[in-house]
């Protein structure tokens, strides 16, 4: 670190610290304890988790959705790119995990166009908190390689609260929400809207978005309690018009001017039945997305138009109740995903791609407090899917279809140590049905229609002929090489392993866990989801998390997690031809979070927040095989993305007044304007300063 940023960082510290003795707060900060860092819910099957709350940090409009909130907790990594955010956890992305909503399982197509998730469809207003269990967890999650993420919705509490805030920042970022909770008897609710505006940082990115949720539930006294909540996002964000975007290597977007725009709409619904014995829960959501293309001029077979309308219902049963020394709990779930994708090419015939997916599962687990300091969990699960991808009106060669179940026991220790220690482990097989967006991108490279896939055949065989050139001009003994190469699609199948011990205290908490996970047949996928996608024999990954939080007083609370993580593939060909490695894609061995945090004044808030992240294998950018990018020089090939450091200021000042707290806050993000590539395919626009004020009455 330059001599200049480290007397800066000093000088905040001193200034946190050396505040006179009469203006210090009367009030410490409140004690810590490590139930509150984790599922409260799951704490004993689940002991790898952690809890983040939105209401927990400063308000200054530096956080825009739930990748911002995610990548403050242990082992998570967001890889930005001009389709969208994606989330790394130990060095696998969002669709090798399971993404619920108040337990319901949120419909996931898999990494299609770049991302397996909208993050941005679940407005921040609406969050409660988020639970993320690392690891295979309880037997109730299913269908997750690397873990869970789980948010719960907000309830309204029993004193009526309205807040209204306004954000301001750097390229016209423009925030404002209104939020409204409270109960009237056996009645609750919480409604809120929001919107964002933003300018362009890059040509034509632009940034256009507008939310709203409400819930209400009621209290059925001893027949349970019925909740339903819903949410609804529209969202326009221009298509970045720069020589660095991953799809001028690929497509006609090279050509595309200003006014070109990504629209979503996406709408959810959630209606949760739960009581002492029984719970009940039924979702639906539906996504819609529409790119909106323009060029001055259009030739035959352009891309003009492109429709996705993904539909996602749900349900979800559970027994559950304790007997003596045992907790019980049996139950089952059916989601259904339902997908359709339509092209319109310029002077030619539209194309369609049908997705459809059946997902099932069923679960039996017994959490037994076998001695008042040792406890054992045990369960197994069900899980059966069902795949199929269409191309209408093409080769029924490009129809893919796929079906596969699997138990899977898994089961978790923990016994308390003297002084407030706790030991843990875990050990639990795990099972993932390929993605709709995995079927299809398979088979597209098994059947050649793919462009990308035909390139890196191309390349890997070292044909001189233009990568994107036509399925007929590759000599036949190559087609069944390559078929025979990147084989049939299969489901994912391993263990996970957990060792651990945490220990709390008044003023402190911290967790030490190693972690091992063993996959078999793991589907490899390139950077921004081009083909070829297809299984590799085998992936291991292991590390270390650290996580812990101190409280010295009310002048500087310290918080950190660290994880190192290390992977390696077997039986990759293709890669360990074309890159010479057998790494994972966009996994730092390295992952540090620093939080640095004071009250120095009643009401007064400052914070100094650090995040390192450590080189990691890119396979390229942008986005394409080296030897494809070689060809054009304005395309220069990165294989590897460089570590960087990043520092964020934030403060908040609230001051009470009768009936009402006006808080104002600060942040200015990436401090020293650090030049790093968190996006594959284009670096961060630099610093960013953001105030806003907040209401609360």
């Amino acid at each position: 670190m330059p001599k200049s940023k480290l007397k800066f960082c000093s000088g905040f510290l001193l200034f946190c610290l050396c505040v006179t003795a009469n203006a210090w707060a009367t009030e410490k900060m409140p004690p810590v304890e490590v139930r509150a860092k984790m599922s409260t819910v799951e704490a004993l099957s689940s002991p790898v988790s952690s809890v983040i709350k939105p209401d927990d940090q400063i308000p200054a409009g530096q956080i825009n959705d739930l990748t911002d909130l995610l990548s403050l907790t242990n082992s998570i990594y967001i890889q930005d790119s001009t389709y969208g955010r994606q989330l790394f956890l130990r060095g696998l992305g969002d669709q090798d995990m399971r993404v619920l909503i108040d337990g319901m399982p949120l419909g996931q197509m898999g990494k299609y166009y770049a991302r397996s998730l909208v993050w941005e469809a679940i407005p921040l207003e609406n969050i409660e908190r988020i639970e993320v269990i690392r690891g295979a967890g309880s037997v109730e999650y299913g269908n997750t390689l690397v873990g869970t993420i789980n948010i719960i919705t907000r309830q309204g509490q029993k004193e009526t609260e309205s807040k209204v805030s306004l954000n301001y920042g750097t390229f016209n970022d423009f925030k404002a929400k209104a939020l409204n909770s409270g109960s009237v008897g056996k009645v609750n609710w919480a409604v809120s809207a929001a919107t964002r505006t933003r300018d362009e940082y890059l040509k034509n990115n632009d940034v256009e978005k507008m939310s709203a949720s409400g819930s209400v539930g009621v209290d059925l006294g001893s027949a349970g309690h019925l909740q339903i909540t819903g949410f609804a996002l529209k969202r326009e964000e221009g298509l970045a018009l720069d020589d660095r975007i991953n799809w001028s290597v690929w497509s006609d977007a090279r050509d595309y001017i200003e006014g070109s725009k990504v629209k979503q709409d996406t709408n959810t619904i959630l209606a949760a039945y739960t009581s002492d014995w029984f719970d009940l829960g039924i979702s639906y959501m539906q996504h819609k997305r529409d790119d909106d293309y323009r060029q001055e001029t259009w030739q035959v077979g352009d891309t003009y138009d492109y429709t996705l309308d993904f539909k996602a219902p749900a349900v979800k049963a559970k027994l559950h109740h304790k007997f003596g020394a045992h907790s019980l709990k049996l139950g089952g779930e059916y989601s259904k995903s339902d997908g359709d994708a339509d092209w319109t090419y310029y002077g030619q015939e539209s194309g369609a791609i049908e997705f459809d997916q059946d997902l099932a599962g069923a679960f039996v687990e017994d959490s037994w407090q076998i001695l008042p300091k040792l406890n054992l969990t045990f369960g197994l699960r069900y899980d059966y899917f069902k795949n199929k991808v269409q191309s209408v009106n093409e080769n029924p060669e490009t129809q893919a279809e796929l079906d596969d179940d699997q138990i899977s026991p898994r089961g978790s220790l923990t016994y308390d140590l003297p002084s407030g220690f706790q030991a843990f482990a875990f050990a639990g097989q795990v099972y993932k049905a390929p993605a709709m967006a995995d079927m299809y991108r398979w088979s597209g490279s098994h059947t050649l229609k793919s462009f990308a896939g035909r390139a890196v055949l191309r390349a890997y065989y070292g044909l001189k002929q233009p990568a994107g050139a036509p399925a007929f001009l590759i000599p036949p003994q190559y087609i069944e090489g390559w078929k025979s190469l990147i084989g049939q699609m299969k489901p994912v199948k391993g263990w996970d392993y957990e060792l651990g011990v945490r220990q709390s205290g008044e003023n402190h908490a911290f967790q030490v866990n190693l972690f091992y996970q063993d996959l078999k047949d793991y589907i490899t996928i390139y950077p921004v989801s081009y083909p070829p996608t297809y299984n590799v024999d085998k992936v291991r990954i292991w590390g270390v998390e650290l996580s812990g939080v101190y409280t010295f007083n009310q002048f500087l609370e310290v918080e950190t997690n660290y994880t190192f993580t290390k992977n390696k593939k077997e039986g990759d060909e293709i890669i360990e031809k074309l890159y010479a490695t057998d790494e994972l894609f966009n996994a730092p061995e390295h992952l540090l979070n620093l939080t640095l945090r004071s009250r120095p004044l009643e009401g007064l808030l400052l914070e100094w927040q650090s995040q390192f992240v450590s080189s990691r294998f890119a396979g390229g950018a942008p986005a394409v095989p080296p030897q494809v990018a070689a060809m054009n020089s304005k395309y220069e090939p990165m294989y590897d993305l460089d570590p960087y450091w990043l520092h964020n200021v934030r403060g908040s000042y609230t001051m009470s007044f009768p009936k009402t707290d006006v808080t104002f806050s600060l942040a200015v993000e990436n401090l020293f304007n650090e030049e790093c590539y968190v996006r594959l395919d284009y670096p961060l626009p630099g610093t960013l300063v953001y105030g806003g004020v907040s209401f609360t009455f």
